[in-house]
């Protein structure tokens, strides 16, 4: 969830920080390198969508080997103190 924030901050950066005018052909013919928000956008939103799928398969593969072992959470007149209940 962090790298989702992370990658979000950095894209509205990247919006505020794109070179316009003269800036922007300076750019575009090389001249001018362009700020370093704007070229590491793309990146944390690549490492933000590697980072959800990774979680969203994992979260699917503890569902799935919990369904193969036929376990499930306590209920609540199962549970010890600390332990995570069903609702």
């Amino acid at each position: 969830m962090a790298t989702g924030v992370a990658a979000g901050i950095a894209a509205a950066g990247a919006v505020v920080a794109a070179p316009t005018g003269l800036t922007a052909v300076g750019v575009w013919l090389g001249i001018v390198s362009p700020p370093l928000i704007v070229t590491a956008a793309p990146i944390l939103g690549t490492v933000a969508t590697v980072a959800g799928t990774v979680s969203g398969m994992a979260y699917l593969y503890a569902k799935w080997k919990n369904r193969q072992l036929g376990t499930s959470r306590p209920t609540a007149a199962e549970a010890g103190p600390g332990d995570d209940v069903a609702q």
